[in-house]
């Protein structure tokens, strides 16, 4: 008999050794674990069997009161209890529904094929797809200048609403931008207090005007990763990855990672052009949504 439990702080050698094979041995789960103990909103729950060991678990993030996000599912493999991803997902999205929240999501890589079946038999629908490019960082001694490379900090947060709210790929993002792999809707209050208020905002400015703008963030796993990326031609582009690049360098990060809308002609172009490519192949991040209103939830 399952039975769930709150995930706590006193779990992590536990968790360490369950995700320890888990993607060749790289999952982010051993990096991100304090911290999904210590968040407040949503559930860090798992599943322990008859004898209290801990077998799986999983989390709910509230990304805004009514948006709910279902993350970081991960079961024993050695384990031979069946139903776990089940029974914990299922949990979760009846935590979710008692928040009358308006969408429950999740998004995954195309090969978890795990993954794919257990939500799709609970009720998930895949919404969207999106392009997961990355490239590698080598080691240099040197961090390079690009002398004359006028790309800043913006701190100016009218000044970046306005040049975001009207560019392509923002008009492209209807389901959210990534956050890492979680896409958060969009409003004035994410962008600025997530990017501009922490000095994640970078851009070109031209005569009192933005021609070019990114946000980004360094995450856990020595990797820099860029959540927006627009300029107004290849130029100021080329200039805006530039000054990201050496960003990338100065914070010793081992990665540059970026996650495409497919209808984005100009960011997939760029990244191509900057040396970006797919894990494996192209459309390889999948987001679902689990119709609530089809399911009696109104």
């Amino acid at each position: 008999m399952l039975k769930i439990r709150k995930i706590k702080s006193s779990d992590k050698d536990r968790v360490t050794e369950i995700t320890k094979d888990i993607w060749d041995g790289d999952d982010y789960m051993p990096l991100v674990f304090d911290k999904w103990v210590k968040e407040k909103t949503g559930e860090f729950v798992g599943a322990v069997d008859e004898k209290g060991k801990l077998i799986g678990f999983e989390k709910l993030t509230m990304v805004t009161e009514k948006d709910a996000w279902i993350e970081g599912l991960r079961k024993d493999m050695n384990s031979e209890i069946k139903g776990v991803g089940i029974f914990l997902s299922n949990y979760l999205i009846k935590l979710a529904k008692a928040k009358k929240v308006n969408t429950i999501r999740f998004t995954t890589y195309f090969q978890n094929v795990e993954s794919i079946s257990l939500f799709s038999k609970i009720g998930f629908e895949i919404i969207e797809r999106r392009n997961n490019k990355f490239k590698e960082i080598p080691k240099i001694k040197f961090i390079p200048e690009y002398k004359g490379n006028r790309s800043e900090i913006i701190k100016d947060e009218k000044l970046a609403l306005d040049y975001f709210h009207r560019s392509k790929s923002a008009k492209l993002l209807n389901n959210g931008i990534n956050i890492s792999w979680v896409l958060h809707p969009i409003t004035d209050k994410l962008i600025t207090d997530k990017f501009v208020k922490t000095d994640q905002c970078l851009g070109i400015i031209e005569n009192g005007e933005i021609k070019a703008l990114s946000f980004f963030m360094i995450r856990e796993k020595d990797e820099l990763f860029i959540s927006y990326f627009f300029a107004d031609n290849d130029k100021y582009a080329k200039e805006l990855f530039q000054k990201l690049k050496q960003i990338t360098y100065k914070n010793k990060q081992k990665y540059m990672n970026i996650i495409i809308h497919l209808k984005d002609k100009e960011c997939n172009q760029w990244f191509k052009q900057f040396g970006f490519t797919s894990w494996e192949e192209e459309n390889d991040f999948m987001l679902f949504d689990l119709p609530i209103k089809q399911k009696g939830n109104k």
